[in-house]
């Protein structure tokens, strides 16, 4: 068993860094969020051990070991087993406005190589920039999901909605809040029965602080980006040499 009382099954983009602020703010600290691998390298394995497989308990108990709240991806893919784990937990279905809301956010951001026009060079040197623990997550999006919201042919506003009707049709009523953080204080604190704070409900990691955040974090790996560039340009010149340059790339590295 982990300490998670509070567990978030809302994908990204839905909220969950204000849902973070708010939870850690009502005393469910520390809460679990993608952003927090950066800062743990060490529990990247146990990522890598739940994209093999998700039922792996002694990697879910390490990954969130600590933890007394976890949203985002990508322990919201870890619902269920967090929920065995955690029987008296409660679990926050974070939601946009529309599934079209939640798809246009998702493709600036986090799923960026789903946006539909983006050449097979740009999406490349994108997939081979990831670090680590994204490549880890998107296997298990693969394992939990069926698909990969990264790929260009996933339909994002289909996945949003098929997740959302899994969380509702799996967590018992009396577990669960379907959340929308514009909403507000109210709703989340009757839910958990903890007082309402008297000040104003957190509201962060807006698609433009997201970008402005990974402009910051790709000027400080600028190293990496150009010899990912040097290294797609080679294998692109490989191609054409070949004789028939898109064929060979896929068949080679893709």
């Amino acid at each position: 068993m982990t300490d998670v009382e509070v567990i978030g099954a809302g994908l990204g983009r839905t909220g969950t860094m204000s849902l973070l602020l708010a939870l850690e703010e009502l005393g469910f600290a520390p809460c679990h969020h993608m952003f927090r691998l950066f800062e743990e390298p060490s529990r990247h394995r146990h990522l890598a051990a739940l994209s093999r497989d998700p039922a792996d308990r002694a990697a879910l108990l390490a990954l969130f070991q600590g933890y007394r709240a976890v949203v985002d991806h990508p322990g919201c893919l870890l619902f269920e087993e967090l929920m065995r784990e955690n029987p008296h937990s409660k679990v926050i279905l974070t939601v946009r406005d529309s599934p079209t809301e939640w798809e246009m956010s998702a493709q600036r951001t986090i799923f960026e190589t789903n946006k539909p026009g983006m050449s097979w060079l740009r999406r490349l040197v994108i997939r081979y920039q990831r670090p680590g623990h994204i490549r880890d997550t998107e296997r298990l999006c693969r394992a939990v999901q069926g698909s990969s919201p990264y790929e260009p042919g996933t339909d994002l506003q289909q996945m949003y909605r098929e997740w959302n009707d899994r969380v509702r049709e799996t967590v018992p009523s009396e577990r669960l809040l379907v959340f929308n953080v514009k909403e507000g204080w109210g709703p989340l604190c009757e839910f958990l029965g903890v007082p309402v704070p008297d000040k104003e409900f957190p509201r962060s990691n807006s698609t433009e602080e997201f970008l402005k955040w990974r402009g910051e974090v790709g000027r400080g790996a600028s190293p990496r980006t150009l010899l990912v560039a040097c290294a797609v340009i080679a294998v692109c010149v490989a191609g054409v040499l070949s004789g028939n340059p898109v064929s060979w790339v896929f068949g080679n590295f893709i």
